[in-house]
């Protein structure tokens, strides 16, 4: 099949879990003999748009890949308009002026978009907050698949939301907590829909000492993997931190990924930068346990890197999506604010078997994301949506 993925950020480089699992999902419906073309920008960074990549077309293993610089956002605007909307005060023109501002508005990928219409039999716009999936969404609805990666945000409940979900041809979830948010928000009806999830690639084996070698890290601690940004709980996570250790807690805290703003984070919390795929295997190998502090998830993939490492996880109970991945697994607790989670960590560092038990559930579950299921789950949806190739 012939299948356009239109994403806001695309490289290896980005550090964020929608444009890694886009192009995870990319590489997967490719390498299986899909033609699997993306439009993107040329950003790295979500905040600025700025250019990184080059503008142009090129390969990303199997995959095409077209790039197109974005005009610059007006970060202020869209931070005032965002919180006039979330109170109730706008309607669809401020609604528009928000998605503008906050971009990435990239005319050229979507005259191109538009032009190559004929040689996509269905398009999956990925995420629903950006405005390339907002802009891109009337320019073929009939064969068009959202990948919302909803949370339950203000955003979500705005009308130009509602207008996506219901102009797409077919909806594609990662989670039963993601499709029942949606639903209960805008409707599914009859469409297609699926709930697709991911596969994990394989991961080289980790070695805890190189990591050691590698990064000042403490003897034992607890492991954080992601975008080092306060929008994914760092802030809170932080101070129930701080509060475990002036308890008495034992395990260090480490941030491994590429900041976004400066946290200005206490001195005994250990960051690493951006890392590789062999770091993280190396990070995981050292850690006793990954915590997941964001409310705001449409699907974890760390967490499902962490038990497939065979290591225990620790999430918000305030993520549905989180609470439900633990569940399902078996792989990990919860906590819902500081004394929960000095509570937890007190257990989980304390008790080994503990550790090892839910591991093992975490590795068992999580044994059968493969991308081959992955792979096949898309190609279902995609056929349900797909049109013929123009001709005329």
């Amino acid at each position: 099949m012939r299948v356009a993925f239109v994403v806001q950020r695309f490289g290896e480089e980005v550090a964020g879990g929608a444009e890694a699992l886009c192009r995870a999902t990319a590489h997967a419906l490719a390498t299986r003999g899909d033609a699997v073309e993306v439009y993107t920008t040329t950003a790295r960074d979500y905040l600025t748009w700025a250019p990184h990549y080059p503008a142009g077309t090129s390969l990303d293993g199997p995959v095409v890949v077209h790039r197109f610089p974005a005009d610059p956002p007006d970060p202020s605007r869209s931070a005032d308009l965002t919180r006039a909307l979330a109170l109730g005060g706008g309607d669809a023109a401020a609604e528009d002026a928000w998605a503008r501002a906050q971009g990435p508005v990239a005319p050229g990928m979507l005259a191109a978009l538009s032009a190559a219409r004929r040689r996509h039999e269905a398009v999956a716009l990925w995420t629903y907050l950006y405005a390339t999936t907002q802009l891109a969404m009337p320019l073929a609805p009939e064969r068009t698949v959202l990948v919302p990666l909803a949370h339950d945000e203000p955003m979500l409940r705005f009308g130009l939301t509602r207008g996506l979900v219901r102009m797409a041809a077919g909806l594609a979830f990662m989670t039963p907590e993601e499709r029942r948010l949606v639903d209960d928000l805008h409707g599914i009806g009859d469409r297609p829909e699926a709930i697709v999830g991911a596969g994990l690639d394989p991961a080289p084996p980790g070695d805890g000492a190189r990591a050691r070698a590698g990064h000042d890290l403490p003897d034992r601690f607890v492991l954080y993997l992601g975008r080092v940004d306060p929008a994914k709980g760092l802030d809170a996570l932080v101070r129930a931190h701080s509060a475990y250790r002036a308890a008495g807690g034992g395990l260090g805290l480490v941030l491994a990924g590429r900041p976004t703003v400066d946290m200005r984070l206490p001195s005994w919390v250990r960051t690493t930068g951006f890392v590789d795929t062999q770091t993280r295997s190396d990070l995981l190998d050292a850690a006793e346990l990954v915590v997941l502090p964001s409310p705001h998830e449409s699907l974890s993939l760390v967490a499902l890197e962490a038990w497939r490492a065979g290591r225990p996880t620790l999430a918000t109970g305030r993520s549905d999506v989180l609470a439900g991945q633990t569940a399902r697994s078996g792989g990990g607790l919860l906590y819902l604010d500081a004394p929960t989670y000095a509570r937890q960590v007190t257990r989980l560092a304390a008790d080994p078997a503990l550790r090892a038990r839910l591991a093992a559930a975490g590795e068992g579950w999580v044994a059968d994301h493969s991308w081959d299921a992955c792979a096949r789950r898309w190609r279902g949806l995609l056929a349900r949506v797909r049109h013929p190739l123009d001709t005329a």
